[in-house]
C-alpha cells in the first residue's frame, strides 16, 4: 500500500498527543463528604459507554485524515512491453563472403550466419525476416517470431543459393516488399555486405528514396578487410554509398572488420531500436481513500448521535 499525498498525515499524527492529554484530563469534581458511601458503586454501562465516545470521535478523525492522504493498493508499476520491432535482414551472399577470411581461419559468412544466430536468439518480441541477395534477392523467411526455425535457415546459407554478384538495390528492394505490410513501431532493414554494387537492376539510390518514403530505416554494415582500416577506406565496399542509404533513411552506417565487431554492431543496432521503441509505465491502483471518509463520517455521526441520545449527559 502507497499514499498519494503521505503529507496529510502529519495532522493525524500531530492530533494524536491533543487527543491523549483529552482523554487523560479528568473533568472537574467537588468533594462531597456524604457521597464517600457511594465510592464503592460500580458505574452502569452507560457511563462505562460514555467514556468510549472520545476515542469514537478520535478513530473518525483519524480515518477521515488518512482518506485524505489516499492510500493505494495494487500493482505499484506495471510495464506494457511495447510493440517488438520488426526486422528485415539482408545478407550478403556473393562469393566473396565464402572465401574470404574473417579472423583466424573462418569465413566472412561463417563468421556472419554466427553472429545473426546468436542475434535471433536474443530477440524477445521482434518478428524477424531474412533475404539473401546476390546478382538477384530471395526471401528466405517471412517476417516471424519463431526463432527456432530462422536459425535453421540462417545456418543452411550458402553461397551458391544465386547467381553470383552484389545487388544492394534488389536486397533493400526486397527487403522493402517484406516490411510495407507491417503495422509495427519500428520498422527497419539490417543490410549486410562486403562488396560494391555491380548488377544491372534496381540501383542502391533508388531503393533507399523507397526506403525513406515508407519510413524504413536501412541499417548498412560494411565488413571490410582488417588490414584496410576504417572509415570509407575499406577497398572492397563502397562505404560512401552504404553511409549515403542509411543516412537517407534515418539510419546508421556500420564498418566491421573482424566477428567481434560485427556482433557488437548488431547488439547496437538492437540497442538503438529498443531505444526507439520503448514500453510504456502505468500505475494501476485502487483508491480507498472515500471509503475510509465515508466509514470515518458514519463513526463520527454515530459518536455525535450516541453523545446526544442514549450516552448524553444527565443533567444534574
Amino acid at each position: 500500500m502507497q499514499f498519494a499525498d503521505p503529507w496529510l498525515l502529519l495532522v493525524a499524527l500531530a492530533a494524536l498527543p491533543l487527543a491523549f492529554a483529552a482523554w487523560r484530563r479528568r473533568p472537574p469534581a467537588i468533594a462531597v463528604p456524604f457521597a464517600g458511601g457511594l465510592a464503592g458503586v460500580r458505574p452502569t454501562w452507560r457511563l462505562r459507554a460514555r467514556r468510549l465516545l472520545p476515542a469514537l470521535r478520535l478513530a473518525a478523525i483519524l480515518l477521515m485524515v488518512v482518506g485524505l492522504a489516499r492510500p493505494q493498493v495494487g500493482e505499484a508499476e506495471a510495464l506494457v512491453p511495447a510493440e517488438g520491432v520488426d526486422i528485415v535482414l539482408a545478407i550478403d551472399l556473393s562469393s566473396s563472403m565464402a572465401t574470404s577470411p574473417f579472423g583466424s581461419g573462418v569465413s566472412r559468412l561463417d563468421a556472419t550466419k554466427a553472429v545473426i544466430r546468436d542475434f535471433v536468439a536474443n530477440r524477445e518480441n521482434d518478428r524477424v525476416g531474412l533475404v539473401a541477395f546476390q546478382r538477384d534477392a530471395l526471401p528466405l523467411a517471412p517476417l516471424t517470431l519463431d526463432y527456432r526455425t530462422l536459425d535453421t535457415i540462417v545456418s543452411d546459407l550458402d553461397s551458391s543459393l544465386l547467381p553470383d554478384g552484389t545487388g544492394i538495390g534488389i536486397g533493400i528492394a526486397t527487403a522493402l516488399t517484406m516490411l510495407e505490410e507491417s503495422s509495427a513501431s519500428s520498422r527497419i532493414v539490417i543490410l549486410l555486405t562486403d562488396g560494391r554494387h555491380n548488377v544491372d537492376s534496381i540501383s542502391p539510390e533508388d531503393a533507399a528514396e523507397l526506403a525513406a518514403a515508407l519510413r524504413i530505416r536501412v541499417y548498412t554494415i560494411g565488413v571490410v578487410d582488417e588490414t584496410a582500416g576504417r572509415g570509407f577506406g575499406g577497398s572492397t565496399i563502397d562505404g560512401e554509398l552504404l553511409g549515403a542509404i542509411a543516412d537517407r533513411t534515418g539510419a546508421d552506417y556500420f564498418e566491421a572488420s573482424t566477428a567481434e565487431d560485427l556482433a557488437e554492431v548488431y547488439d547496437e543496432i538492437a540497442s538503438l531500436e529498443t531505444s526507439r521503441v520503448g514500453g510504456e509505465t502505468f500505475a494501476r491502483h485502487t483508491e480507498l481513500g472515500p471509503w475510509l471518509i465515508a466509514f470515518g463520517a458514519i463513526v463520527l455521526v454515530a459518536e455525535l448521535g450516541l453523545g446526544g441520545t442514549a450516552l448524553r449527559r444527565l443533567p444534574a
